[in-house]
């Protein structure tokens, strides 16, 4: 029989070695209460004594601690062994999860700001590449702009430089409108409702319209012409268009002249500009049987469209050329050479 030397309660289960009740190393009872082999470290407790008082819970042994401690069997020492056990967990390989957690979510976070800032920069260059499209758009439109107000100026000036004038003029020179008198170059006068030049030897007579609405820019501009007693005008006779003086007081135009006599290849045409002092070929001297010789009037016309210059004889087509000086604001005129009298007569100008 074994007791609790504490509670003395009686066991009579010699496998028991502790008290149920306070867990007390149980001792032996012998007759007269003394333990033979009494051993005194037997009674040497682990734990402080238990509350008697407060309800007793069996005690269950602890699980088998991962390293040792000094009483394997004592709970204390059990529950630290647990409890070092769950520390080193949180210290040792927990931790190392937890690192990885926050490495992952690092990677992910720098990830999604390398993807955000290459998102934004894609933007911003398609923002800027549309900014420049737009730009060059509105640059380009701009320039439509520039191009269409500049042609449109343009044509409103051309437009405007004959707003002023009539669709049409006709001068049957029945009225002393042009200049007369005798000049160092020829003479000029009015007889029969005609406009008659007779020009020095070996040398040219020019006579411009007296006003601007004579101007040939855009224009068809006719005249009849013929010499007066049938003697040809050695260097020709004729029609001037975009006639005016330049600001040193130098003649600038172009004239269609013809030739009426029957000598050598016969009667012709020839185009000539005046510019700087000089009278230049720009088509030289051309036969054409349309031209009528003798007293006979001819027809002579110029047809100004843009920079284009069309010449006819008698209603016929002969030529063309381009006003590459730019003459165009100038204004019809009458031309004759030598000494023969040419008298000039009805003058139309249609725009």
């Amino acid at each position: 029989m074994k007791s609790c030397p504490t509670c003395k309660r009686t066991y009579t289960d010699a496998s028991l070695n502790f008290c149920l009740e306070d867990g007390t190393p149980l001792s032996a009872s012998t007759p007269g209460g003394a333990a033979p082999g009494f051993d005194p470290n037997a009674t040497i407790r682990y734990t402080d004594p238990r509350d008697t008082k407060s309800p007793g819970e069996p005690y269950h042994p602890a699980s088998p601690a991962v390293y040792e401690v000094a009483d394997p069997v004592s709970h204390q020492g059990s529950q630290f062994g647990q409890q070092q056990r769950s520390t080193l967990s949180r210290a040792g390989a927990q931790p190392g999860k937890s690192n990885a957690v926050w490495w992952i979510l690092g990677g992910l976070v720098v990830a999604g700001i390398i993807v955000i800032g290459g998102i934004i920069m894609i933007l911003a260059l398609a923002s800027m590449k549309s900014n420049s499209n737009a730009n060059s758009n509105r640059a380009n439109m701009n320039s439509r702009n520039v191009n269409r107000n500049a042609n449109g100026n343009t044509n409103a000036n051309g437009s405007n430089a004959n707003a002023n004038l009539p669709t049409s003029l006709t001068d049957d020179f029945s009225e002393k409108k042009w200049g007369t008198g005798n000049y160092s170059f020829g003479d000029v006068w009015y007889a029969d409702d005609q406009y008659h030049m007779r020009s020095k030897s070996k040398t040219y007579l020019v006579m411009y319209a007296p006003s601007s609405e004579y101007k040939t820019g855009n224009a068809t501009v006719r005249v009849t012409a013929r010499s007066v007693d049938g003697t040809p005008a050695a260097s020709g006779f004729g029609l001037i268009v975009h006639g005016e003086k330049s600001t040193s007081g130098q003649l600038e135009d172009y004239v269609l002249l013809i030739y009426t006599g029957n000598t050598g290849d016969g009667p012709k045409y020839e185009i000539i500009k005046h510019k700087g002092g000089l009278q230049t070929e720009i088509v030289p001297w051309v036969a054409s049987k349309i031209i009528r010789t003798g007293t006979n009037p001819n027809q002579l016309e110029v047809r100004a469209k843009g920079a284009e210059l069309s010449f006819y004889i008698n209603g016929q087509y002969v030529n063309r050329i381009t006003d590459t000086e730019n003459f165009k604001g100038g204004i019809a005129g009458l031309y004759t050479s030598d000494t023969a009298e040419i008298a000039f007569d009805d003058l139309e100008i249609k725009r």
